[in-house]
């Protein structure tokens, strides 16, 4: 018997020293698969194993049977789904691959051979399609499949085909953010408050209702306060054929030609959260000649962000992913004898510009929000690429008394972006016999954005002019308002006339960033413009980090003549009177990162104000776990103003599974603060209720049953919970999402046999990701045959059901988990009758959660 257990060890010990001497070589391509082999002749006793150790000589060999499999096309993810494996012929087992299964690869249907696909015969993948070829891993339940390049149908990179876009189940949602605030000072009154927001809402196939609202009280002194408010009620759905949402109830129009207004009733837009990420965004179509099958990348600023193989003659490249908007593009194209030629293409944008043949648009109708009922609008807006220099957009606006039309073009040079958008209105203040006279004007608006070759980006530069006649609709409805309620009505756009707007970055490489950021408004209605400046400089010394900025302003206080309501509404010479005021101010901040892993932060920094104001700060952040679910904050300042006030503060958040839980403390010379919040959410669905941290617009449910205490990865503090749920609080629509599970803190009860899985919500959606898991004790069986020999390597254990719980390992040790406490197992290494054997086992009730050891005897099954 030692002879046995010598041979045994030494043959493991040969493998993984082979195996380990192979992959070490210096010989060896980048690319070469090493083969290795299980010779059944250096296991000796009675004939165990002999040819079913073979069936692991290669990783490419699979038992006939289905298997849940992730598929790849060429190296990308397509799906996960159940493919049958058939036995072709005694050394073949190929995968059977529908017609479903083409499709969604995005075979040019020309390319399938459609006459030997049928539900009774299985055929090889590589004669229903000439050239592919297939891998399957039965480690990872992985299908690599190979298809020519040329038989696809060409989709940009990232594109996920919308069939595999997952609507989600039915359920719904509470969420909720709380937070209790109050103070005590020695010379004000005592203060408390309490705000709670919630958002709820109830998923029905791809439809989806949603709320908004929110619960307010306060005591201040002897006044007391509470209010709760609707906020917003909608329901929405996408529509993926327009690549389109449609919304009905309250909302806002897009603002981005017309101004934003909110309003209940309908509206229907592109939603671009639908294209896939190359096609997001703005970035130049590139069109160029090869020779010959040639190389072309593609450099922003010296660095490649696009490769790729192209045929002879004209090509095409579309789907190039956006970057920051800056830098022209060099494209090389380096044909097969080595030659290279090189061209550029511009690369500047500003809001507006769109790809070559792409368009947005918006169409909204209702009735405006925030003035009296009644006031009724439709407006549209549309937005269209004609190639890389030029992208136009248009919009109209109707209302009660009220139009407004816009163009406007994006035009891109070598020189910069520009951007020239126009709007004209035309709008009647009141109708009635002495007045009933229409009012035109204008407003122009240009943009610009460049960078330069030598670092300096001017990321945006704006300027937009209104004529005194020119009015926004929310305006209109407002001075309406007011003349009827004898009241006063003025807003920021009103009496507008100019505003100027530029921000400039300067990179001094090593040397840190400079940049400088402006803007002026100017008014008719006597006040003062409204000057902002900003300027700055960052620099790092390793991990330190260091600010410098400087800012300047000039703001108008605009107040109301006490005769105010006894002149005219609209003249505005009697309207305000103005105070500018300026302030200067000076901030330094630095920030050094401290411990093993840079979780702790330390900051310090001081602030001057040209008002006589003095800050002094110093404070510590960081985190308190490893898995960076707990927060803490230390802060103390002070503060110089004809007298010095101190002031100390501590902040902490913990996020749990379930819930989020904050709290503050401040003490200053006078006074004491103190908060408190918790926020979380209640998930409702087909298993029950589930609660989980605060959730966004699209979410996940995990489902793992008796995985209790298994931990969702990159997702701070959350766990499946006793009753085998977990909630991924936020994914993002339209894009592939990653889910892992870890094992946490599991019981031994059971075991992940799923540990990720991928899935493409909507946007909105509430989708449901099923984890299997094998549930049972677990068990280290150290199993001998009835006659003393040691069972074969490989073994199969089978329980009643057929079903394959593990394999025999070294010296016949099989970790399995059973079902139950007590039973009967099968093994089996051949397919003969003598080469299985079966054994009762019996294990202790009394540590359930541990793995337990149990020697057993194998009984043979030969009658």
């Amino acid at each position: 018997m030692m002879n046995y257990y010598t041979r045994i060890t030494f043959f493991i010990f040969t493998i993984m020293c082979s195996v380990s001497l192979c992959l070490n070589a210096d010989e060896l391509e980048d690319n070469q698969i090493e083969e290795y082999t299980f010779d059944n002749s250096l296991l000796f006793g009675s004939g165990y194993g002999n040819g079913y150790i073979e069936r692991f000589n290669s990783i490419t060999n699979i038992t006939p049977g289905q298997y849940q499999v992730d598929i790849y096309i060429n190296g990308t993810y397509l799906d996960r789904r159940v493919i049958d494996f058939v036995d072709l012929n005694e050394k073949n087992v190929i995968p059977c691959l529908d017609q479903s299964f083409w499709v969604a690869a995005n075979v040019q249907p020309i390319n399938i051979k459609k006459d030997l696909l049928n539900e009774i015969e299985c055929v090889a993948p590589e004669t229903i399609v000439n050239g592919v070829s297939t891998k399957f891993d039965v480690e990872k339940l992985k299908l690599d499949v190979a298809i020519p390049q040329a038989f696809l149908m060409q989709t940009p990179r990232g594109y996920v085909n919308p069939a595999f876009w997952d609507g989600g189940e039915t359920a719904g949602f509470l969420s909720y953010n709380t937070n209790y605030y109050q103070t005590h000072g020695s010379t004000s009154n005592n203060m408390r408050a309490l705000y709670a927001g919630f958002n709820s809402g109830v998923n029905i196939g791809l439809w989806r209702l949603r709320n908004q609202s929110s619960y307010q009280y306060s005591d201040v002194g002897q006044n007391t306060h509470e209010r709760f408010k609707s906020i917003n009620t909608h329901v929405a759905r996408a529509i993926p054929s327009l690549q389109s949402e449609i919304l009905l109830g309250e909302t806002y129009t897009r603002g981005n030609i017309l101004g934003s207004l909110g309003f209940t009733g309908l509206q229907l837009h592109t939603d671009t959260r639908m294209l896939p990420d190359s096609q997001r965004g703005y970035a130049p179509v590139i069109r160029g000649l090869a020779n010959s099958t040639a190389n072309v990348v593609i450099k922003q600023k010296g660095v490649s962000i696009y490769q790729t193989t192209v045929a002879p003659g004209p090509f095409v490249i579309t789907d190039l992913y956006p970057t920051n908007y800056q830098g022209d593009l060099l494209v090389e194209i380096t044909e097969i004898d080595g030659k290279t030629s090189t061209f550029t293409v511009p690369f500047s944008a500003v809001p507006g510009s769109l790809r070559e043949d792409k368009s947005i648009f918006a169409f909204s109708i209702g009735e405006v929000q925030q003035f009296d009922s009644g006031n009724y609008f439709a407006d549209l807006t549309y937005e269209y690429g004609i190639n890389n220099m030029l992208t136009l957009n248009g919009g109209g606006r109707v209302g009660d008394d009220y139009y407004a039309m816009s163009l406007g073009a994006v035009l891109g040079t070598q020189w910069g972006a520009f951007g020239l958008t126009t709007v004209h209105s035309s709008s009647r203040l009141y109708a009635n016999e002495d007045s009933d006279s229409w009012e035109n004007g204008w407003r122009v608006g240009i943009n610009y954005s460049h960078f330069f070759d030598y670092g300096t980006s001017v990321s945006l530069a704006g300027y937009h002019y209104s004529t005194e006649s020119f009015r926004e609709l929310n305006d209109v409805l407002g001075l309406r308002q007011a003349f009827e309620e004898n009241n006063y009505y003025g807003s920021d756009t009103l009496h507008q006339r100019a505003e100027l707007s530029f921000s400039v970055n300067q990179s001094l490489h090593d040397y840190g960033l400079m940049y400088l950021s402006a803007s002026k408004r100017q008014y008719r209605d006597g006040r003062s413009d409204d000057d902002q400046l900003q300027l700055g400089y960052s620099v790092n010394f390793g991990s330190v980090s260091l600010g410098l900025t400087f800012s300047r302003q000039y703001m108008s206080q605009a107040k109301l003549f006490d005769n105010f309501l006894d002149n005219d509404l609209f003249d505005s010479s009697n309207e305000l009177n103005s105070n500018r005021i300026k302030e200067d101010l000076v901030n330094l901040s630095i920030s050094i990162p401290f411990g093993g892993s840079q979780s702790h932060m330390l900051n310090t920094g001081y602030s001057r104000s040209s008002q006589g104001n003095e800050n002094y700060n110093l404070g510590l952040s960081g985190t308190v776990d490893e898995d960076k679910s707990w927060t803490y904050g230390l802060n103390a300042s002070l503060q110089q103003n004809q007298g010095s006030a101190e002031s100390m503060s501590i902040n902490t958040q913990k996020r749990f599974s379930q819930s989020t839980v904050s709290g503050s403390y401040a003490i200053s010379d006078n006074n004491q603060q103190i908060s408190a919040g918790v926020s979380g959410s209640a998930v409702m669905h087909s298993g029950g209720i589930t609660l989980s941290q605060n959730l966004s617009d699209t979410f996940a449910i995990v489902e793992a049953k008796g995985a209790a205490g298994a931990t969702v990865a990159n997702n701070w503090g959350i766990e499946v919970d006793q009753q085998g749920f977990a909630i991924i609080p936020s994914l993002t629509p339209y894009k592939v999402n990653r889910v892992t599970l870890g094992s946490g803190s599991m019981s031994g009860s059971a075991e992940l046999m799923d540990t990720q899985q991928q899935v493409t919500p909507y946007a909105g959606a509430i989708v449901k990701m099923k984890f299997d898991t094998r549930q049972g004790v677990a068990a280290l069986f150290l199993t001998k045959h009835e006659n003393g020999d040691v069972i074969p390597i490989g073994a199969e254990v089978i329980n009643s059901d057929g079903h394959v719980l593990g394999m025999v390992g070294q010296a016949g040790m099989a970790y399995v988990r059973v079902a139950s406490d007590s039973g009967e197992l099968r093994i089996v290494w051949g397919d003969t009758v003598n080469q299985q054997c079966t054994f009762v086992y019996t294990l202790s009730q009394t540590q359930p959660s541990e793995l337990q050891r149990l020697p057993v005897s194998c009984q043979s099954a030969i009658q």
